[in-house]
């Protein structure tokens, strides 16, 4: 019996924590093109803090930050009503970066036995204001900056996302620290510096159910101080308020008395009776905390209103941002595809899903900083009906040289940026942007350009490896749609897609690949 709640905790912590692995690594797996799972999103999306930080941002000008949407909202509401029902059953069962920190606890348990857990009082008291501070200071500087501030050394989103290339040195820095100081100290983090829990804590003062004692049938035995992960000495006090109680239900599960209702949850408004009519039964304390926190969410995923992708609005170019897709462009602007594609030197077999940050490999320029950047999308956007002149101050070519290659195409100075970018030479406006042709321009094939033809042309040599990705191939070879019929590649896999991906999606070998290219050579 005194077993039951604790077997029942991990059986919780574990299906959160394999639900939020679930999120990332679907996440993951979709934004590297490799599988399209069903329910999966940013972390960011899918915390509750995230809702916490934003609410400023949403009084003020009714906007989110960067990286938070309406689904923080709802998780933030259900971790509201399981608050006010049952305070910080949240941070026990379950925050999954808490659940990561007591499983790694038991190991340094094991190791070092007695000497686990044991912090100076006083050491203990002025580390436990950290979590204060650190909330104070998260809200202020996301307030200030309108961006989500603390992920770049929030370990609950970077564990979940340390096997990716998404994450800054800090955050490899903190899960660190986070999981090592685990080994010495029960849930360090949770403690010391997370300020959600600082949040969550409070709530322990007032929750509708709490962890009450009945000092008439103590015997004063104290296995539940021992028992308390954070050190909080429960057979002192009548009702269990500390912020640091993460109503783990540990002291209420080795209570030797608790036939008698000694240590029990129960309602805000029980009394020091010794009726046990207002006892709650642990079992009902989890079921109501778990649904409180869960329905909410629930509820809003039913009505269709838990987004976890901002609905992105375009109305003016300087909507266009660099992660913007080019089929975005086409159903929100009056450019086309024929025009995007043929003004830009972008291969044919490009996805429209093709984002503008995305760009500069896309066009032959690997490993160079950006080439072509929402600015300029946004100025071909503004410019649409403006003469082809009206972007003289914006090249970097020589513009004269820009007016001789638009007339050799049959067009002339005074036609519009609309008219040069469909019926204008292959990736002239890279050009113009930028100063240098596209590897994929036809341009030099088509107009007498003194270049040398390596630049323009497919002959690239190009080391071959599982981070090579098509668009590196697209310039090597002499027929790209002859490649992806070789090799059974749908015409809209996206250029960005590296030989390892396909490796994993078709089956492909990267050796079959280097000897397909040694022949065409």
């Amino acid at each position: 019996m005194k077993n039951r709640y604790q077997r029942t905790r991990l059986a919780v912590q574990i299906v959160f924590f394999v639900l939020i692995l679930y999120i990332s690594v679907g996440h993951y797996l979709a934004e590297k093109h490799i599988a399209e799972l069903p329910g999966v999103a940013s972390l960011h999306a899918v915390c509750p803090f995230g809702g916490v930080v934003t609410i400023y941002n949403l009084v003020t000008d009714g906007s989110y930050i960067q990286k938070i949407h309406p689904s923080n909202l709802f998780v933030m509401g259900g971790l509201l009503a399981s608050l006010i029902i049952a305070g910080a059953f949240f941070c026990g069962w379950i925050c999954p970066l808490g659940s990561v920190q007591e499983w790694f606890g038991k190991l340094g348990k094991r190791v070092l036995r007695s000497h686990y857990n044991k912090v100076p009082v006083l050491l203990d008291k002025i580390l436990r204001s950290g979590k204060y501070l650190m909330l104070l200071f998260v809200i202020i500087q996301t307030a200030r900056t309108a961006t989500l501030l603390f992920s770049n050394f929030d370990p609950y989103y970077n564990l979940f996302n340390i096997w990716t290339d998404e994450i800054a040195i800090t955050g490899y820095i903190a899960v660190f620290l986070t999981i090592g100081a685990s080994f010495f100290v029960e849930r360090p983090f949770c403690r010391y510096a997370c300020p959600l829990g600082a949040i969550n804590g409070l709530f322990n003062s007032f929750s509708l159910i709490n962890i009450r004692r009945r000092a008439s049938t103590c015997i004063d035995c104290e296995l539940c101080d021992i028992a308390c992960p954070v050190g909080i000495d429960v057979s002192k006090v009548t009702v269990v308020r500390s912020p640091a109680c993460n109503r783990c239900l540990k002291c209420v599960a080795v209570c030797p008395t608790n036939e008698n209702g000694t240590l029990a949850t129960r309602a805000f408004f029980s009394r020091k009776s010794d009726t046990r009519r207002k006892e709650i039964p642990a079992r009902i304390y989890i079921l109501v905390a778990a649904l409180a926190f869960l329905l909410p969410i629930m509820i809003s995923v039913f009505v269709g209103a838990f987004e976890t992708e901002k609905t992105r609005v375009y109305t003016v170019p300087e909507d266009i941002k660099g992660s913007t897709s080019f089929a975005e462009i086409i159903d929100n602007y009056s450019l086309s595809k024929e025009q995007l594609f043929n003004s830009l030197g972008i291969p044919e077999s490009a996805s429209v899903e093709l984002k503008i940050k995305d760009l500069t490999g896309i066009l032959g320029f690997i490993g160079e900083e950006e080439v072509i950047s929402r600015e300029h999308i946004a100025l071909l956007v503004d410019k649409y009906n403006d003469p082809i002149t009206s972007m003289a101050d914006r090249a970097k070519a020589d513009f004269t040289e820009i007016l001789s290659l638009v007339e050799s195409a049959g067009l002339n100075g005074s036609d519009s940026v609309s008219e040069v970018m469909k019926e204008g030479p292959r990736g002239l406006f890279t050009y113009l942007f930028s100063g240098r042709w596209p590897s994929e321009s036809s341009a030099v094939d088509t107009l007498v350009i003194e270049a040398p033809l390596e630049d323009h042309g497919k002959s690239t040599s190009i080391d071959i490896k599982g981070s090579t990705s098509l668009s590196d191939i697209s310039s090597s070879v002499e027929d790209f749609e002859a490649f992806l019929e070789h090799f059974g590649i749908p015409k809209d896999e996206p250029v960005t897609s590296q030989l390892k991906d396909l490796k994993t999606k078709y089956g492909i070998e990267v050796s079959d690949i280097k000897e397909y290219l040694s022949e065409e050579r």
